[in-house]
């Protein structure tokens, strides 16, 4: 049989095609390229570089006789996009694209991209993965990609420093053109430039005499006087190091949800001798199935994501509240955790976008799993965002190829009373037994503990038909 090869890129980069073939990511480099591109494996800056900031790289073949070059690159799993990022991470992969710029400009190269969707999050790591976007620099344009980082970086995170984190995914799902100078404007209030003095010079200035341009029909005659301008490299630095200050400078505010209050003490999660009866059983359960991948979904503040990834597996934690991925985000980044943090609705999962629908995958083919946990959510499935029972399980099963740890919440119970105060269908149906019934249609074995706080079950699916 022969080897499938997927193709992720091409038709659109003259270096060449990337595709994947048996799990691995390869780069064509077409002829013209090839010499440059083996200057840049022999650099010593780029040699330091690759592994850490670059994605690990190396040459799988070359063709003398085509001067084809193949580059093997690693394959980082799941992949994930800047729609399901959190604001904060967005900022990081901006920060992070940019010191590229600076670390590389030494040796005269630059990014030709700047867009988030040249970087990949290996847990809370942020990892560059066009490896082709690097090129010399061009010395009539302080930087080529300028616009494109304004566009998808810097004007996307001063709009989610106004509170619209939820309008930049959605934007970013839809289109890879970003915010224009002209629509930024929208989203920041009048009395921004003050605190913000950068402003005027990166988007009240640029966009009046774009404008300016287009009226009087000059914007197609300003290529022949910037090709009259030399930019020295100590200009370019000191402009990227200017850009880069003005990038510190947006702050993002802190999570003050209420599922942000959720897990007061995340740090029991860290202690076996503070788990409570359902940390004790999530934990011993995950220690005999012995994951080498696990989703957690609906994950609020990660904790048991935190068991699973103490277990050994790595994780992919999401959840609808940004502001609990945002405070998870920065504990997984202190402790270093094997764990990536995403803002996602399991009711209303990434789709298949890009080219023909083919060049980002969805969130379900991206983020099943060996097996799944969806503690202390059904609950909120089914009453506050009415969901039967048979659509539950089947969104949870998504998720996963052999197990599934859940939990039922029951009608006793405090917070379901709550909830239920404000619900206005029928819910007689909701019952442990009903849950119990659905998810029997699709595992073969279903075990039930009891939980903590009392009254709620903890049950262990296993064996999918």
């Amino acid at each position: 049989m022969a080897n499938t090869r997927t193709l992720l890129s091409g038709g659109m980069d003259p270096t060449g095609i990337v595709y994947e073939q048996d799990g691995s990511i390869y780069r064509s480099i077409n002829p013209e390229f090839t010499s440059f591109f083996r200057s840049l494996l022999n650099n010593k800056t780029i040699q330091k570089m690759i592994g850490r900031e670059f994605v690990d790289t190396t040459i799988a073949a070359e063709d003398k006789a085509s001067g084809t070059l193949l580059l093997k690159h690693q394959k980082i799993s799941p992949s994930n996009y800047p729609y399901e990022w959190s604001s904060e991470m967005l900022h990081d992969a901006a920060r992070f694209s940019l010191q590229i710029c600076i670390d590389l400009l030494e040796e005269d190269l630059i990014l030709k991209d700047a867009t988030p969707w040249n970087v990949v999050f290996n847990g809370g790591t942020p990892v560059f993965v066009d490896f082709a976007s690097i090129m010399p620099v061009d010395p009539n344009l302080v930087w080529v990609a300028l616009d494109q980082f304004s566009r998808l970086f810097l004007f996307p995170l001063l709009a989610a420093e106004q509170g619209f984190g939820r309008v930049n995914r959605s934007l970013m799902q839809t289109s890879q053109q970003g915010i224009s100078s002209g629509e930024i404007g929208d989203f920041l209030p009048g009395f921004a430039w003050i605190k913000k003095p950068w402003l005027f010079k990166r988007v009240y200035i640029p966009h009046m005499l774009v404008s300016l341009l287009q009226k009087t029909g000059q914007d197609r005659e300003i290529g022949k006087h910037i090709k009259k301008v030399t930019v020295s490299k100590q200009a370019r630095m000191k402009f990227l190091n200017d850009l880069l200050s003005d990038l510190n400078s947006i702050h993002l505010a802190d999570g003050k949800s209420r599922w942000s209050n959720y897990y007061k003490n995340i740090d029991s999660f860290f202690d076996p001798n503070k788990f409570n009866q359902k940390q004790k059983i999530v934990s011993k359960l995950l220690q005999d199935l012995k994951p080498k991948t696990v989703t957690d979904i609906g994950s609020n503040m990660g904790g048991y994501a935190i068991l699973a990834a103490q277990n050994g597996a790595y994780v992919t934690a999401f959840d609808t509240d940004e502001d609990s991925i945002s405070m998870f985000y920065r504990l997984i980044k202190t402790k270093k955790l094997n764990i990536l943090p995403l803002v996602l609705d399991v009711t209303n999962p990434s789709p298949p976008t890009g080219w023909r629908a083919l060049q980002y995958p969805s969130a379900v083919k991206r983020f099943k799993s060996e097996g799944a946990l969806a503690l202390a959510l059904v609950h909120h499935l089914a009453i506050t965002q009415g969901q039967s029972f048979d659509r539950i399980v089947s969104e949870l099963a998504d998720y996963c190829d052999k197990w599934l740890i859940t939990e039922f919440v029951h009608p006793e119970d405090p917070r379901t009373k709550e909830i239920l105060l404000t619900c206005r269908r029928d819910m007689s149906w909701y019952s442990l037994e009903g849950y119990l019934t659905e998810l029997n249609k699709i595992f073969k074995k279903t075990t039930t503990f009891n939980s903590y706080p009392s009254g709620r079950t903890l049950i262990l699916c296993e064996d999918k038909y």
